[in-house]
Parts: structure tokens; sequence; C-alpha cells
């Protein structure tokens, strides 16, 4: 039998004809060495650290198979019971509050740097002699790159830990936005803008990766209201303080990226050093690693340590995963409506300047005041969403603790009629002999429906997939990116032909035609999930960590 060289000993043949490595320390009793001191686990000679393994293509005589997976599977390391503190779902409240936080402050940045640019398109259209349609480009294909950012980083992500999956790209979109803020000509300024949104957009999706690591079903439909709420600030603000460098300092529009590209270096480095790692597997890796080190047996290990992370592996199943998941039915159905509800949220931010600027003949930054209003109808529908997570809460536990998709979609039930009322509103009170009060409440009241449709269907699409959350959440953000990259394009032609009242009522009509999905979906969405290959290994994977 020919055996390759084994580290720190000579080859000698023992008696039963296996070979084992002399070591200085081969003279010491077994009977001392059977059971790991740190981890109390009994350990068979042959998975002692004084005896490394053999390679496992030359089996001893008379091994049985069965008992070597037993015996492997005591080295495979997991948490300690489901009170373990090193689990994220077991951190103190504090620290996953902070941890939200910091990570909604992450998201922040590119949803605020979306919207910043609005603002001084007409002022870039006028520098580079280009039509306001060519200047949009720069808000389209930032937004076009957001969509395209999460299905690449997610899958890193769920490979490399939340952490290098979410932070690092987001770091080097600020190098874009300065670029950006120093271009000289337009075509430098929509590259960069794309790759601010490449880069920028790996937050986006992983961020909601992170919320499904540390907070548990029946809570975490109010920690992802309070997520979103910095995030929903993010889309309001931005126009507001673009318009204010707008007409306040000379080229405002280079000083909006050059503050965001701050923004972005701060959050980043915040992170990285305040901010420990929540996506479970690599936790369980980092663990696995420790002991290593500090046994000297190199027999334990995680199963993410199993995974195979090969150039061919990553792009041919992480990569594709989310694209997979585009792919199946019930994935399909929540993306795309998610997408058009997100995409309202960029309709209404270009409303409200061609209703009060163009139509009211507001000024500038008084025109852009009422994007406010969005924000109160977000924050409206963020109180719905926390009175609908108690109800979830209650179905929760009446099904023993396990999460209930369906029940997500309680308040986006009657949610889904407030966007089309808030549209014809919106649409119908524009002429200024109206208050202009009153497409503000219709703006708010369209803005109440997004959120809790929008809200509704992330959750469902996280209490799902649960494992694979940060690549259904990708694919949520592609299609609502794309939407979304296009509003700004059709949205003012739309408003300069069809006028706000017509152009409103269109974009309202498509929202009545939504309205059966989320009925739909309670009455047939297990059926669906059941015939869906990842919810149903997502389903085992929290079957197993219950146990």
């Amino acid at each position: 039998m020919e055996l390759k060289d084994i580290e720190n000993g000579d080859m000698v043949e023992s008696s039963s004809s296996s070979m084992m490595p002399v070591t200085a320390s081969s003279t010491t009793s077994l009977d001392e060495h059977t059971h790991d001191e740190k981890r109390g686990v009994p350990i068979s000679p042959q998975k002692s650290p004084l005896f490394p393994q053999l390679p496992n293509d030359i089996p001893d005589i008379g091994d049985d198979p069965e008992n070597e997976e037993e015996e492997s599977d005591k080295f495979i390391v997991d948490f300690e019971g489901p009170d373990d503190p090193l689990c994220p779902l077991n951190w103190s409240f504090k620290k996953r509050a902070f941890t939200t936080f910091m990570f909604a402050c992450c998201t922040f940045g590119p949803q605020f740097n979306s919207s910043i640019y609005g603002p001084s398109t007409s002022d870039i259209a006028e520098i580079y002699h280009v039509s306001h349609e060519v200047a949009t480009l720069g808000s389209s294909l930032y937004l076009l790159g957001i969509g395209f950012g999460p299905m690449l980083f997610a899958p890193v992500s769920e490979g490399l830990g939340r952490k290098i999956g979410c932070v690092v790209p987001f770091f080097f979109s600020g190098f874009f936005s300065i670029g950006c803020g120093a271009a000289n000509n337009l075509q430098t300024v929509i590259i960069m803008r794309f790759f601010e949104g490449l880069l920028g957009g790996a937050p986006v999706s992983n961020s909601g990766g992170v919320l499904g690591d540390i907070w548990r079903p029946e809570v975490r439909g109010t920690a992802l209201v309070c997520y979103a709420f910095v995030v929903a600030a993010a889309t309001t603000l931005a126009p507001v303080v673009g318009a204010a460098l707008d007409v306040s300092v000379s080229n405002g529009w280079r000083w909006g990226q050059y503050i965001c590209a701050i923004y972005t270096f701060v959050v980043s480095i915040a992170i990285s050093i305040f901010v420990d790692e929540t996506y479970h597997p690599v936790v369980l890796s980092k663990k696995a690693k420790k002991l290593r080190l500090e046994t000297r047996n190199w027999a334990y290990h995680s199963h993410h340590d199993e995974w195979d992370f090969s150039l061919k592996a990553i792009v041919t199943k992480h990569l594709l995963r989310p694209f997979q998941l585009l792919l199946t039915p019930i994935v399909t159905c929540m993306c795309f409506y998610g997408a058009y509800a997100f995409g309202l949220l960029y309709f209404g931010v270009i409303a409200v300047p061609f209703e009060f600027f163009k139509i009211r003949g507001w000024t500038l930054l008084p025109a852009y005041l009422p994007s406010f209003g969005v924000f109160t109808g977000i924050y409206i529908g963020g109180v719905i969403n926390i009175i609908g997570g108690a109800h979830y809460k209650k179905k929760m536990k009446a099904a023993g603790g396990k999460p209930v998709p369906e029940e997500r979609l309680f308040i986006m039930r009657v949610a889904v009629f407030f966007i089309p009322i808030g549209l014809f509103i919106l649409g119908w009170t524009s002429d200024p002999k109206y208050p202009f009060m009153a497409p503000i409440v219709g703006l708010a009241l369209m803005s109440c429906g997004f959120f809790c449709v929008f809200q509704g269907c992330l959750n469902y699409l996280v209490d799902t997939f649960t494992v694979y959350a940060a690549s259904a959440i990708a694919a949520a953000t592609f299609t609502r990116s794309c939407m979304a990259a296009g509003f700004p394009l059709f949205a003012t032609i739309m408003f300069d032909n069809l006028g706000v009242d017509w152009g409103c009522s269109l974009i309202g009509f498509i929202a009545l035609l939504g309205i059966p999905i989320p009925y739909v979906l309670y009455r047939y969405g297990p059926t669906i999930r059941q015939r869906n290959p990842y919810a149903i290994k997502a389903t085992a994977v929290v079957a197993l960590n219950a146990k």
C-alpha cells in the first residue's frame, strides 16, 4: 500500500499494517487524549490531534462507513443549543438594534444618491448642451446599476458573509461618486453614475439578509419597518437637499456627489469596525477555525466549510441563484408587483416638482418640499405594518412558532386600494384652483399603499426563502430598480403630453389590475411554495436549526 507523506513524522508500519507518524508525543498515553478537553467530545485515536487522519482514499482494513460518518459528525461545529449567545438571533436587543441602524444607514447612502441628482437635471442638460431626457440618464442608469449590483453581491454575501458582500462594494462606490463630481463631460457622468449604482446597490439586498439573520420572524416585520423608515427618508430628503445645493452653490450637483462620497466612506469604515458578522454559516465557520487553532484538531469544521467556492461554483451556482429564483412563479409575482409599487415612489418624486414648479409656479426649493408628503405616507404605512406585525405574531404562535408567509399579506390586501385612490386624488387635484394640500394628501395615500405593499412583498420573500433571503431580495431589487429606472425617462414625457391629471390616472388604472394579487397568493400561496425547490430547502434548513 502506498501512502502519502504525513507532516511531522517518519512513516513506520505497525503490526496491524496501518501506518502511524512517529512524533515526540507518540509515547504519551492514549487515555489522556481520548477526550477533547475544550469540547468534552470523545475523540478516537485516529481523530486525535496526536494521530493525524490518513487520507480518505486509504481506509483502514475493517472500517465501517457508517461509524466513520457518525464519528465525522462529532466534529461538525454548530451553535450550542437555541440559546447560544454566539448566534446573532440571541444577541442583546441593543446590539441587534445598533446593527439594524448601521445597515439602514448603509442602505440610506445609495437611496439618497439616487434622488439627489434629480433637481440638477436641467442644469446638467444646459451645461452639456443635451436634452432633458438625455440628462435624465444619470438617474436611470444609476437605478439600473442598483438593479444589477445586488444580483452580483447578494450571492457573495451568502458565501463570504454580509460584511464583505455589503461593505466592500459600497466603500468602492464612493470613488465613483468622486469621479462623477469631477467629470468634464456627460459621458463620464453617466458611466460613473452606473458604477455608483452597481457597487452602491450591494447594501440594498444584503441588509435585508442581515435582518433575517438577527431578528426572529415574529418581530422581523417591525424591525424591517424601522429599517425602512431610515431608507425611505433618503428618497424624500435627497431632492430637497439637491435643490438647496442647486440654488445656493455654484455647481451644486458636483457637491452633492462629493457629499455622497464622504458619507459612503464614513459609514463603510464604521460598519467594518463596530458591527459583527451576522450570517450564521460564516459565524460558525469562524467558530470552527477558532476551535481548530485552540485544540490543534483539524477535524473541526462547519457545514459552510464544505461548500465549494471555486470560480466555477460561484458563477454556475451562487451568481445564478437570484436569476433562478426570479424565474419561479411566486418570486416572479412578488418581485414584479413590488417593483411596480417601488416605481411609484419615484413617480411621486417626479410628480412633485412638475406639479408645484411647472403648474403652480413655485420656486425650485419650495417646489420640492411637498416631497415630505411622501415620507408622511410612508410613516403612516409603517405604523399600519407594525399593527399587522402583532397580527402575524399571533398567527405564528398558533402555527407552533413556524413562519407563516401568507399572513404577511394581511395588511397588503387592504393597502392595495390606497395606491389607485391616492393616484386619482393626486391627478385630479393638480389644477391650481384646488388647495395645494389636496395633491399632497394624494401623495401621502399613494405612498402609504406603496409602503405596505412593498414591505409585504419583502417580508413574504424573507419568510419563504430564509437562508436564501439575500438572493430573493436581490431578485426583487433587480426588478424594482429596472422599473424605477424607467419611470424618470417616461414620467416627464407622459406629464408633458397627458398632463398630471391623466398621467396619474393612467398609472392608477394599472394599479387596479394588481389588486387581486395578494388575494390570490393568500389563497394559493402554500400550494405554490410547496412546488418551489428553494422554498422547500429553506424550510428544511429552518426545521433542522429548530432541532
